[in-house]
């Protein structure tokens, strides 16, 4: 039996075969590389060594195990709808297509007023500026863009970098920082909480115990704060509180919910399985878990091996999330863990209704999935592009802004 023909036999044998749990260790153990980490060189060519290098140290997966099944939840749940699943694919050159009040160039002028001379009523994007080739790291401030387009630096409160149990730290923006009425940013601190509350242009404090490197917010009043793993705290910022969260939901995992006390999805790689879990603040047990049905995009030869970032969601019960995976084209090379992905997760039954094919000449947590423009149209932040447009019926894909956006950012248009 000859090579080629032992190589025909294997890819027939395994085409089917869920992705090896090899692949997701290594990626469990690179995955601090979700968050640009700022390594302290000593000299400007380490630094740039950096800029290349995947850290490896990583967080445990989620830890705790699965809640037996809860009850029917009290309210209902979102209906499946019938859809046609589909695979689309990012252009070479995507048309030019500007989002009001977004800009075409992130570039934001080195005399931006400060916040505290110029309140702000509502800020669409909160922007933390990085530069990995530089040889100055030190921390870049925060600025936020108005409803009217203008820049404006926060110059209130006092926070730096976060940082994990291993000293790795990173810039403490977050893509699930500004709240959903778009009035006030949270900023997690080790031992704190710091919330600016733009209209009034005054920072807040809250004790938290913990190293704190997550935030997600639940309506405009609470906001949960936790690590990489399970768990949070409640934070109400204006009463200045702190309380558990019985829920084991995870900041890294979720995205939030524009409703106080909405339900949270998560899309998580669990035992037995990628899985949608859904919680309701307040309940200890999840309202559903479910597996990931990838029957829709399966035909087009793609597997998922593990999603990264928050599942942003919509207001149909749908989350978008940043993934990578696998494609087996009917002809041509595998690509085994490399392909970066952006899919959209029915959370009533866990289908994968689409899926964004992103390529593989990309860094691992290239891209994110920042906001809903509408129903169907994701606004997407990926390395390469800068700001996209993704249209989840028609598969449409446009580019936002010119060029790459080299920023930490949190988006909330209105």
């Amino acid at each position: 039996m000859t090579a080629d023909r032992l190589t025909e036999l294997f890819e027939e044998t395994s085409a089917d075969v869920t992705p090896p749990a090899f692949a997701a260790s290594a990626w469990a153990t690179a995955r601090r590389v979700r968050r640009r980490r700022q390594v302290l060189a000593t000299v400007a060519a380490f630094a740039a060594v950096v800029a290349v290098t995947v850290p490896v140290r990583g967080r445990d997966r989620d830890d705790f195990r699965p809640a037996p099944p809860a009850p029917a939840p009290s309210v209902p749940v979102p209906s499946a709808r019938v859809v046609t699943g589909g695979v689309d694919v990012v252009p070479p050159a995507p048309v030019v297509r500007p989002v009001s009040p977004l800009p075409a160039d992130f570039t934001i002028p080195a005399d931006a007023p400060k916040l505290s001379g110029h309140p702000v009523d509502r800020a669409v994007a909160v922007v933390q500026e990085y530069d990995p080739e530089s040889a100055d790291q030190s921390m870049r401030p925060l600025h936020v863009l108005d409803a009217a387009g203008a820049w404006v630096r926060i110059d209130v409160g006092d926070f730096g970098r976060t940082h994990d149990g291993g000293g790795n730290e990173a810039d403490p923006l977050r893509p699930t920082s500004l709240s959903p009425d778009g009035r006030r940013v949270a900023v997690p601190q080790p031992e704190a909480l710091v919330v600016i509350d733009l209209p009034a242009a005054k920072a807040h404090r809250i004790p938290v115990p913990g190293l704190n490197e997550q935030v997600m917010w639940s309506g405009d009043a609470i906001v949960l704060v936790g690590q990489g793993s399970a768990g949070v705290v409640r934070v109400d910022w204006a009463a200045g509180t702190v309380a558990p969260e019985p829920a084991a939901m995870s900041a890294w995992h979720g995205g939030g919910s524009p409703v106080a006390s909405g339900d949270i999805a998560e899309l998580i790689g669990a035992e037995g399985g990628r899985k949608v879990r859904v919680w309701r603040p307040g309940d200890a047990r999840p309202v559903r878990e479910l597996p990931v049905d990838l029957g829709l995009v399966r035909p087009s030869g793609y597997a998922m091996s593990e999603w990264y970032g928050p599942a942003i969601p919509d207001r149909t019960g749908r989350v978008a999330a940043a993934a990578w995976g696998d494609h087996t084209p009917a002809e041509g090379v595998r690509h085994l863990g490399g392909v970066q992905m952006v899919t959209v997760v029915n959370t009533a039954n866990g289908l994968v209704e689409r899926l964004l094919d992103l390529g593989v000449d990309r860094w691992k947590s290239c891209c994110a999935a920042l906001d809903w423009i509408d129903d169907q149209t994701l606004l997407v932040k990926t390395d390469l592009e800068g700001l996209i447009t993704w249209d989840v019926r028609t598969g449409e894909i446009t580019r936002v802004t010119t060029g790459p956006v080299r920023a930490t950012v949190s988006i909330r248009l209105p």
